[in-house]
Formats: C-alpha cells, sequence, structure tokens
C-alpha cells in the first residue's frame, strides 16, 4: 500500500472547558524532521509526543500543532502584579529625583525577568489521555489523507512500469536485424585481419569476443522484466514504508537500461533505451514523494 509523503490531518476536540486542535502537515523528506508546537502544558510530555508522532508518521518532514483555547485563562502567561506594583513603585521615584520621563516605565518593567511567569501547571493523567486520543485521530486522519494520494501515486507509477515493459517487448522486433548488422561488422573485421601477411590471434580473438558481448542483450532483458515485474509486486504490496524498496529497485531498473543502452548499436534500440529512460525518471520523480 503506497502513502504519500505529503499530508494534512486535523482533530479537534473539547476537555471539560478546554478547546484543542491537534494539526499535522507533512511534506517528503529522506529523513524525519518534525518541528512541534505544543503549549507549555505539554512541555513534560514533548519527548513522548514526538516518539508517537514519529513512528506513526514514518518519514518526511513534519509540522505538528496542538492549540489549546481555555475558556477561563487562554494564556500561557500571567503577570506578576505585586512585583510590577514594586519596580513601578522603585523607578517613579528614581524617575522624580532625577527628573526624568515617566513615559516608558512599563515597557522597562515588562523586560525585567520574574515580571511575566510562565504557567507551569501539570496535565492532569486524564486529560492526557485525552490528548493523546486527540493526536491518534489527527495521525489517521493524516494517514487517510496520504493513502489517497498514494492511490493516484500507484496508478501512474504502474503506468509507467508497463510503459517501460512494451518498450522492452519491442525489442525483439528489431533484434534479428541488429545481430545481422553486428555480425556483418564482425566478418569485416575479420576480413580486415585475414588480408595482411601476419595475423594478430589474441587482437582477433579480443575483437570477436568484444562483439559477442556487444551483441548479447539477453541477460540485461530478462534482469529488467524481472526488475519491472518486482517493482509492481512491491508497490501493490500491504505493506507501510515502501518508497526506499522501490527507489533501490528503480536503480536496478536503471542500470539494466542503461548497459542495454551502452550495448546497442543500433537506432532503433537506441531509441526505446531512450524513451525507456523518460518512463524511469517519471517514476523517481513519483517515488520522490511515497513513503
Amino acid at each position: 500500500m503506497l502513502l504519500s509523503m505529503t499530508g494534512y490531518g486535523k482533530a479537534t476536540d473539547s476537555y471539560q472547558d478546554k478547546s484543542y486542535t491537534v494539526d499535522i502537515k507533512t511534506l517528503n523528506g529522506k529523513l524525519s524532521d518534525l518541528r512541534l508546537k505544543a503549549p507549555t502544558l505539554l512541555r513534560s510530555k514533548e519527548i513522548e509526543l514526538r516518539k508517537i508522532i514519529l513512528e506513526a508518521v514514518i518519514r518526511g518532514k513534519i509540522d505538528c500543532t496542538i492549540l489549546i483555547v481555555d475558556g477561563e485563562s487562554d494564556s500561557d502567561y500571567k503577570l506578576n502584579v505585586s512585583l510590577i506594583e514594586s519596580y513601578l513603585k522603585q523607578l517613579q521615584e528614581v524617575a522624580s529625583k532625577y527628573d526624568l520621563h515617566h513615559q516608558d516605565l512599563l515597557q522597562t518593567i515588562i523586560r525585567i525577568p520574574n515580571v511575566v511567569q510562565v504557567n507551569e501547571a501539570e496535565i492532569a493523567k486524564e486529560e492526557w489521555e485525552f490528548v493523546l486520543r486527540l493526536v491518534e485521530k489527527a495521525i489517521e486522519d493524516l494517514n487517510s489523507f496520504r493513502k489517497e494520494e498514494g492511490k493516484s501515486m500507484l496508478i501512474d507509477l504502474n503506468t509507467r512500469v508497463q510503459n517501460i515493459e512494451n518498450l522492452l517487448s519491442k525489442v525483439d522486433a528489431i533484434e534479428e536485424k541488429r545481430k545481422i548488422e553486428l555480425l556483418a561488422r564482425l566478418r569485416k573485421s575479420i576480413e580486415d585481419y585475414a588480408v595482411s601477411d601476419s595475423i594478430d590471434e589474441n587482437r582477433l580473438e579480443q575483437e570477436v569476443i568484444y562483439y559477442l558481448e556487444k551483441l548479447d542483450i539477453h541477460e540485461e532483458k530478462v534482469r529488467l522484466s524481472q526488475h519491472c515485474s518486482f517493482f509492481l509486486e512491491t508497490a501493490q504490496s500491504e505493506v507501510l514504508n515502501t518508497g526506499k524498496k522501490l527507489n533501490f529497485i528503480a536503480q536496478e531498473m536503471g542500470r539494466e537500461i542503461n548497459t542495454i543502452g551502452s550495448k546497442a548499436q543500433n537506432s532503433l534500440l537506441q531509441q526505446i533505451v531512450v524513451d525507456m529512460k523518460v518512463e524511469l525518471d517519471k517514476i523517481k520523480e513519483q517515488l520522490a514523494n511515497v513513503l
């Protein structure tokens, strides 16, 4: 089952007087890279949250935001009023003594440490379990999105691989003509050596072996056909996270196509090889976004 690395999931629910929203967005990436934005109430649970999200999402660039709107207080911060009043009184006295302006005293006080305090309340067990369920729900929504995207990608990948198989089947039609042309070159080379008074047997043997190797692309054709079948089988399996495996198979397909091209010595076969490479490039572009 193919999943796209690109996706979006969201879950919203209420717990007592608080409204929770979990947003998860993913983009393609070779490694796992999670950016988590969560309120201070969940600070002590951040490591556990990151582990849960990374294990479920598996791979890619991940942005996860958890938002809490509290019916009583929608801020994670509060002002230390008594401390502000104390600083204000002292600063006013200093300002009056030295005839200074009073306008910016509040801005000055806000910058002083401990004036703005972080709400360090610990999340209750029941509320934490609620958050976990909401995160799982957002991940399910994300994976549903990625699964739908994966269906479209699978159709395109199947088409591209089948195009390569169709092109490979056309090779047989030109094989006989290609063999005749290569054998003609080999005979001419042998005749050129034969007119000479002294024939270099070693060089002649090397020339024969060289052309015989160029003549035979049977193994490459068989391996390419096997790789195509293996690719389709892997892409259609129910196993998750097959993107890397499909990339490796595509590399092997490319290796066989390149070898056929290097042995071609035939314009029609070269054209087929070029068309195969075009399809393979489109496969690789698609695989860049497969989980």
